[in-house]
């Protein structure tokens, strides 16, 4: 799907689309992924019931993604508002379903299949946020 991983942290996988600027339809991109992660999952849990299930976050907006520290302490990485709500988003998501905020659900061909949150309220945020647990997206 164009996605780059940026990174593992513990049995997380953390993707980033639209890191050069060249994906306009990144939110797109980033939702079917998760969706064919999920798919692909459960069809190898069926073979192996006790295995465990995932969760999947999709956030969409602006990040600072750049390179952070002083020599021989430097690391490459993603920043801000969007990154952290889209932990949260995973972290909220039912298992074996994948979690979009609301500015991927805006980015997303009619037709999708997505239900409403109502009153998530994460970690950081004052006020609830919007999000959708997203079923499907047509082809």
């Amino acid at each position: 799907y164009g996605g780059e991983v940026h990174e593992f942290v513990g049995d997380q996988i953390f993707a980033i689309f639209n890191k050069a600027g060249d994906q306009p339809d990144h939110a797109l991109r980033a939702a079917r992924s998760a969706l064919a992660l999920q798919e692909t999952a459960e069809r190898i849990r069926a073979r192996h019931p006790e295995w465990p299930r995932f969760r999947c976050g999709v956030n969409t907006g602006p990040v600072l993604a750049g390179v952070v520290g002083e020599r021989g302490h430097r690391v490459h990485g993603v920043f801000g508002d969007t990154v952290n709500l889209g932990a949260r988003l995973e972290a909220n998501a039912p298992v074996g379903g994948v979690l979009i905020g609301g500015g991927t659900r805006d980015a997303l061909p009619a037709g999708t299949e997505a239900e409403a949150v109502e009153d998530l309220h994460v970690k950081g945020k004052a006020e609830s946020v919007s999000a959708y647990v997203l079923h499907s997206i047509p082809v």
